[in-house]
């Protein structure tokens, strides 16, 4: 995506520079026009004062332009500028933000110079640029839309294609696994076989979960509800105790009931159900796991810890599609889901991990207030 991004950036900013190049001439040649305007009105202006001035006329005032007549010694006779030029080495001059123009004329075989100088306007010069600015902008941003719409697309189309390919995978695979369940019951057979094949369902059943909770969590709100936590820990912790007991390992609970919390039963499954199939998963045979859920003050801590393999990197487990161990197998969703959760339901989560010696993930609830 960035490679297929990076050409359009580079055409956009190509773009902006003739842009920005074009506006630059743009603005110099109005600036040109605008000062050629303002010369022809001074012209206009000093022919009148010349006029009445050799008519010995009462000089006229204007808010536009200011005059000064000068003797040859350039001795102001008559002034009324504000601004004064800084030499008379000109015959038009721009200084300070004012324009200036000197012209010579003779009265009575004496020569006078008269000097005419108005304020630069530079409204029509901030307009012009506040407009090439947005309209440079405007372009910009629509080009790089639409590079990013052209970008984008493809990738879209085949998340598209991939959720509707794991919807329908899940649909196909969620039947034969409730029917491979449901026959096994009612062969009511009890031996080292049926057992291994009813662990195998329960960790396909735990793995199918996973995966359509992260396909449905963007589309489907989960409602929450008042769980009551150590009822619900001590019942998922029934259901796999038959997977752990397929490694000899057993799950030794030390679990509080009554806590009461407000989330779904669903993310309560995934995050009970994700750390102690973890735990299994990375614990050698003949060890024990233990599952606590303690009450503190208005929170409730749910622990679980193993004496497996240690865990290297905490941090990385929590993302998507990252596994500690690749041998091990998995998609690397488990944890990625629960992290997802404890975030969405203000739930602190945190592992303590000692690489030889084993692991502790901690979940930290708030006790809803009115559970009694």
């Amino acid at each position: 995506m960035q490679k297929s991004f990076r050409v359009p950036i580079l055409a956009t900013f190509i773009i902006m520079a003739l842009f920005v190049f074009q506006s630059f001439v743009i603005l110099n040649l109005s600036q040109k026009d605008e000062t050629s305007k303002n010369l022809f009105g001074l012209i206009k202006h000093e022919k009148r004062i010349r006029t009445l001035f050799l008519g010995n006329e009462s000089m006229p005032s204007s808010l536009i332009y200011k005059y000064a007549i000068y003797d040859q010694n350039f001795t102001p006779i008559v002034s009324n500028l504000t601004m004064k030029p800084k030499d008379f080495k000109f015959i038009v001059l721009e200084q300070d933000g004012f324009l200036f123009y000197k012209s010579f004329f003779v009265k009575d075989k004496q020569p006078y110079y008269i000097v005419i100088a108005q304020e630069q306007s530079h409204k029509k010069m901030l307009f012009l640029t506040a407009l090439m600015l947005t309209l440079i902008l405007t372009a910009v941003s629509f080009i790089l839309y639409v590079s990013y719409l052209g970008s984008v697309k493809p990738y879209k189309d085949v998340q598209k294609y991939m959720n509707n390919f794991f919807n329908d995978a899940m649909h196909e695979l969620k039947t034969p696994l409730g029917v491979a369940g449901i026959n096994l019951e009612m062969l009511g057979l009890e031996n080292k076989y049926t057992n291994r094949i009813k662990n195998a369902l329960k960790q396909m059943q735990i793995t199918y979960e996973d995966v359509e909770y992260f396909i449905k969590r963007g589309y489907i709100k989960f409602p929450k509800e008042r769980l009551d936590l150590g009822m619900y820990a001590l019942e998922r912790v029934r259901f796999l105790r038959s997977v752990a007991g397929a490694k000899h390992i057993k799950l030794i609970t030390d679990i509080k009931d009554g806590v009461f919390v407000l989330i779904s039963k669903l993310a309560a499954q995934r995050i009970i159900d994700n750390t102690i199939t973890n735990a299994i998963k990375y614990s050698p045979q003949d060890t024990q796991i233990f599952i606590n859920l303690a009450q503190n003050g208005d929170t409730a801590v749910l622990s679980v810890q193993d004496f497996g393999e240690g865990i290297k990197d905490t941090k990385r487990i929590w993302k998507r599609y990252e596994r500690e161990d690749e041998v091990q197998g998995g998609f690397g969703l488990g944890l990625n889901i629960v992290s997802e959760i404890c975030k969405k339901n203000d739930i602190a989560y945190d592992v303590k991990s000692v690489p030889g010696e084993g692991s502790t993930f901690f979940y930290t609830f708030k006790i809803l207030k009115d559970a009694s």
